[in-house]
């Protein structure tokens, strides 16, 4: 029996197929490949190659991910004004997930010394977020091109446990749906934190 996953994938691949090359790659800043047929594609810095038309090796979730993300046809590049979860069209439904998945191992792990998580997204091409300030430790990374996400914590001391947040441009539900921006949030976090142990 054939997965979600398997059937989302088929149906993006699908589409992927009929799309033109070269106007997905201007909109999305991928890169195309003729000779493999394939895309060209940015995760986090790490470089993947995308084909629509045969199998791909990497996890399930990432491939939808970049599948969603090649078709989704977005033409606006990051506007650099932060909007938070709940404004996303269609997120109340996955906001509890969001929060467990993504944001509190974030927080867990990067509480008690939050200055390690703008160190480890520099690792991944991230940069302290002008757009958070105060007290909070921030860092923008790019999860893909035109997608930058930003990791927030609050440390905490002894009256008050460390707390934390994900942000995402305003242009975000343009590339990815709710659940989508929640699963590359979630992914982006524990790639910080499998690279953070890996750094020790």
């Amino acid at each position: 029996m054939k997965s979600f996953y398997s059937d989302a994938v088929d149906l993006a691949k699908e589409k992927l197929g009929r799309l033109v090359p070269e106007n997905v790659c201007r909109l999305c800043g991928a890169g195309f490949d003729r000779e493999k047929n394939a895309y060209m594609i940015e995760w986090m810095t790490k470089k993947y190659a995308v084909s629509p038309n045969s199998k791909n090796d990497y996890p399930a979730a990432l491939e939808i991910l970049f599948m969603h993300y090649l078709t989704s046809e977005g033409t606006k590049k990051p506007e650099g004004k932060l909007i938070s979860y709940r404004e996303i069209p269609g997120a109340a439904f996955y906001e509890p997930k969001f929060i467990q998945r993504a944001v509190n191992p974030i927080v867990r792990y990067f509480g008690k010394n939050p200055g390690d998580l703008i160190k480890t997204g520099e690792f991944f091409g991230g940069e302290k977020s002008a757009e958070v300030s105060g007290s909070a430790y921030s860092v923008k990374i790019n999860l893909f091109s035109h997608l930058p996400v930003t990791y927030v914590i609050w440390a905490g001391d002894e009256e008050m446990e460390a707390a934390g947040n994900i942000l995402f441009d305003k242009t975000a539900p343009g590339w990815l749906c709710a659940e989508d921006l929640a699963v590359a949030a979630s992914l982006g976090a524990y790639e910080l934190i499998g690279e953070h142990k890996k750094a020790k």
